[in-house]
C-alpha cells in the first residue's frame, strides 16, 4: 500500500459534508495546532506555513501554533490526546508518533485508539551529516572508524525516539557497530552542537542540514532515504551499502479521537486543499518536501501499517531506545 493514495473524489465530497449549526460555530472558532518540537525546526517551519494558509482559507480565523517539545514527542502527543474533540485542537504527528508505541509500553495514551488522522502534509528525505573535522567521509569509512573505536560512536538527531534516532539504531544493528544517541529537543540545538564538534554526527532532515553542508560547516556522509538526496546526486545512500535500509520523515495532522465526522471531514478537506495549493508549494519550495494530502481513513490505515512495521523491526533487531 502506498501512502500517497490521494482520492480527488474523496476531497471533493468531504468539502460538501453537511454540518449542523453548532458544528458551524466550532468550524469558525480559533484553532490550536500542537507541535512536538522546539520553534525553528523543520516540523515547526512546515506547521507555521500550514497554519498561516489555513487562517487565510478560514477568512482570517486565529490559528495558534503551540510548541510542546519533550519526551520524544510524548508531551505534545498527550496534549493532543486530551484535547476537546471538537476540531479546535489538532497537532502534528511525525515519525515518533508511530515509533513510540513500538518501543514504549507505558505511554499516557493509546496511539491506535486515542487519535484520528486528519491528513498527511509532507514527507522529507533524511541525511547523515557530520562535523567537518570528523575523519570519515563515507559510510564505509564511518563503519571502519566505529569498529576500531574503543567507545560507542556518539550521534544525535532532532529528538529521541524520532526517525533520526531510529536511523542510527538501525545502522548500528545492520553494521554491527556500537552507537550512542545524544538527546536534544529539536533540530536547531542538535545541529549547533554538531557544528561545534560536541557530537560528531547527526541524522536529520536533509532540508535542515543542507544549508550547513553547502556552507562548509558540516559535511554530508550519506543519504538515509531510499533515493539519493536532491542536490547531492553524487553521494551514495546508506541503502547502497546495506540493502533495504531506508527511512524518511513525515508530518501529518492528527486530532483527538471523537471529533464529529462532519467536522473531521471539513478539517481534512481544508488541510488537503492547502497542502496541494500553489501557494503552499511556493512557500515550501526551499524545504525539500513532497507535499500532499489524504483522507482520514487513508491516513489511519497507513498509521496502523507503519506501527506494525516498526514493532516488527524493533523486535527483530532487538532495538533498545532509552
Amino acid at each position: 500500500m502506498t501512502i500517497k493514495s490521494v482520492s480527488i473524489l474523496a476531497l471533493a465530497l468531504a468539502a460538501f459534508t453537511p454540518v449542523t449549526h453548532a458544528q458551524t460555530e466550532l468550524l469558525t472558532a480559533p484553532v490550536k495546532i500542537i507541535v512536538p518540537f522546539a520553534a525553528g525546526g523543520p516540523t515547526d517551519v512546515v506547521t507555521r506555513i500550514l497554519g498561516d494558509l489555513l487562517s487565510k482559507r478560514w477568512g482570517g480565523k486565529s490559528v495558534v501554533i503551540e510548541n510542546r517539545p519533550g519526551a520524544g514527542t510524548i508531551v505534545a502527543t498527550e496534549v493532543i490526546a486530551k484535547g476537546t474533540p471538537d476540531g479546535t485542537t489538532i497537532g502534528m504527528a511525525t515519525n515518533s508518533f508511530l515509533i513510540n508505541p513500538a518501543i514504549e509500553h507505558s505511554l499516557p495514551y493509546d496511539t491506535e485508539k486515542d487519535f484520528v488522522g486528519v491528513s498527511m502534509v509532507a514527507t522529507q528525505p533524511v541525511a547523515l551529516v557530520a562535523n567537518k573535522s570528523f575523519p570519515p567521509n563515507t559510510v564505509a569509512e564511518l563503519i571502519d572508524f566505529a569498529k576500531k573505536s574503543l567507545e560507542p560512536l556518539n550521534y544525535t538527531s532532532p529528538g529521541p525516539r524520532g526517525v533520526g534516532d531510529l536511523a542510527g539504531k538501525l545502522l548500528e544493528q545492520r553494521a554491527g557497530i556500537k552507537m550512542q544517541h545524544i538527546n536534544y529537543n529539536g533540530s536547531a540545538p542538535a545541529l549547533t552542537d554538531v557544528i561545534a564538534g560536541r557530537v560528531p554526527i547527526i541524522f536529520d532532515i536533509w532540508h535542515s542540514a543542507r544549508r550547513y553542508v553547502e556552507s562548509g560547516d558540516l559535511k554530508l556522509i550519506a543519504g538515509a532515504s531510499a533515493e539519493r538526496l536532491p542536490g547531492a546526486p553524487q553521494v551514495a545512500t546508506i541503502g547502497e551499502t546495506y540493502p533495504n535500509y531506508a527511512v524518511m520523515a513525515f508530518q501529518a495532522v492528527i486530532g483527538p479521537a471523537g471529533i464529529p465526522p462532519a467536522i473531521l471531514d471539513k478539517r481534512s478537506a481544508d488541510v488537503r486543499a492547502v497542502v496541494i495549493s500553489k501557494e503552499f508549494a511556493e512557500r515550501t519550495s526551499n524545504l525539500g518536501i513532497d507535499s500532499w494530502g489524504n483522507s482520514p481513513p487513508e491516513l489511519e490505515a497507513w498509521f496502523r501499517q507503519e506501527i506494525a512495521r516498526w514493532r516488527e523491526l524493533v523486535k527483530t533487531a532487538d532495538i533498545k531506545i532509552e
